[in-house]
């Protein structure tokens, strides 16, 4: 029996798992470690801790497996789709003597008076923190930054290419298309070789999300796949299905036939296309704010009385009840992070002093659902042919729900019995066409 190990290198932690055939017989996680002198606030980590972490948990996974007098066959990983890091290839042979830049991660800040100045991106529209827009961003304020290193790639990449020892480093057609300036057809866009150092190596796309980019110990390594792609890989497919993915940030997506959008729908700048499979893309409105905001309306409510505590007692209370006598004109847009694509900003109206903390956060995850289907209209989601909205995530709590069900009233509603879960995702694309 085949073991199937995912990996899941995230912002702030990373996941893994090994499964055999359906079973997830190992999980573990780890939060990486922080230096004092880690810059997380402007978008820039550490990799190489971020890399020993992921090293950690892959031999911790693999020992277990061992234990059980088990192989791993496959190594699968995923992970944040828009970041970049620089390295030097000649010193990737060891990761305490590598040569590499921070890795300037999605919250990485370029200012939009340069954005301007870009060429257009003709699959897309490009945003700060998108990997080939950092790269632009940084050898345009500074020719010498990048100087010392000759490979790019995401965080995922500069893995697999130091497991795999591989020369050529690659990229999935999902990370690609989320870095900017990547083609349809899985190509670079000429234009930015323009505004790039042309001493620095580009990845290679590939778009076959299961493709092997070489071995660790005899063991296969494929190319990594998009974090939002891996989690619709590992719900339940339903037919005319849109997800609403709750969690830190916030996602509505659904899988669809590319033709058809191509010849009936037109799709607004809040609303992306992603490359998922042969045959099916991801359209989503990906929301920066999610649950982040109630932690954020809390504070800045009451900044010096805030702890974690008191906002998950909170939380469990709204689950078991609505707040009664709910003013009808308390309003909150919770836009905390700026959405791509839109120019909502924070809107707060009508809090008094008798405002309890408990309806404050009632009417901040009515203000995050609004905002979710602000980004992807409902009209959008009755052309694309949706009969139901399966919820996943926090989507599925009681005090998230009961603002979908009144928001998106006309759609049937599916609760998916698999547990949301990347790294196992990640390991389901040898399957899906």
């Amino acid at each position: 029996m085949k073991i199937h190990v995912g990996i899941d290198i995230g912002t702030t932690s990373a996941k893994c798992c090994a499964r055999k055939g359906n079973e997830v017989i190992f999980e573990m996680k780890q939060i990486y470690e922080k230096e004092e002198t880690e810059n997380e606030n402007h978008g820039m980590q550490n990799p190489k801790l971020i890399l020993k972490t992921v090293m950690g948990l892959l031999k911790q996974i693999q020992s277990q497996i061992q234990q059980e007098n088990l192989q791993i066959s496959d190594i699968w990983t995923c992970g944040q789709m828009h970041g970049i890091v620089f390295w030097n290839q000649d010193f990737i042979a060891d990761l305490d003597s590598l040569i590499h830049s921070s890795l300037y991660n999605w919250t990485y800040s370029t200012p939009s008076n340069f954005l301007k100045t870009l060429p257009k991106w003709n699959s897309g529209e490009s945003h700060p923190g998108f990997g080939l827009v950092t790269m632009a961003w940084l050898y345009h304020s500074d020719k010498d930054l990048l100087k010392n290193f000759n490979r790019c790639g995401t965080i995922m990449d500069l893995f697999l290419t130091y497991l795999t020892q591989n020369s050529t480093t690659f990229i999935s057609h999902h990370n690609a298309h989320s870095w900017g300036y990547c083609t349809r057809e899985g190509t670079w866009q000429n234009e930015i070789h323009e505004i790039i150092p042309n001493w620095i190596r580009l990845p290679n796309i590939t778009k076959n999300c299961s493709e092997v980019v070489g071995t660790w110990n005899e063991i296969q390594c494929h190319v990594a796949s998009g974090d939002l792609q891996a989690s619709v890989a590992s719900l339940e497919y339903f037919e005319n299905t849109a997800y609403i993915i709750l969690g830190t940030s916030a996602q509505l997506c659904c899988l669809v036939d590319p033709n058809q959008l191509e010849t009936t729908v037109l799709l607004p700048p809040t609303v992306v296309q992603l490359p998922y499979s042969e045959t099916k893309h991801l359209i989503g409105g990906c929301a920066m704010n999610g649950g982040n905001a109630l932690e954020s309306m809390l504070k800045m409510r009451n900044p010096e009385n805030y702890s974690s505590d008191h906002l998950h007692k909170l939380l469990q209370e709204l689950d078991h009840s609505p707040p009664s006598d709910m003013p009808s004109d308390l309003l909150i847009d919770p836009i905390f992070i700026p959405e791509r694509g839109a120019t909502k900003k924070l809107l707060i109206g009508n809090i008094k002093t008798e405002t309890t903390d408990e309806k404050l956060l009632e009417a901040t995850h009515q203000g995050i659902v609004n905002n979710l289907f602000s980004l992807f209209p409902i009209s959008l989601l009755t052309q694309l042919n949706i009969k139901r909205l399966a919820l996943v995530g926090s989507a599925q709590r009681p005090r998230f729900r009961r603002h979908i069900e009144y928001t998106a009233n006309k759609f049937s509603f599916a609760t998916p019995k698999s547990e949301i879960s990347t790294p196992f995702g990640a390991t389901n694309f040898l399957q899906i066409q």
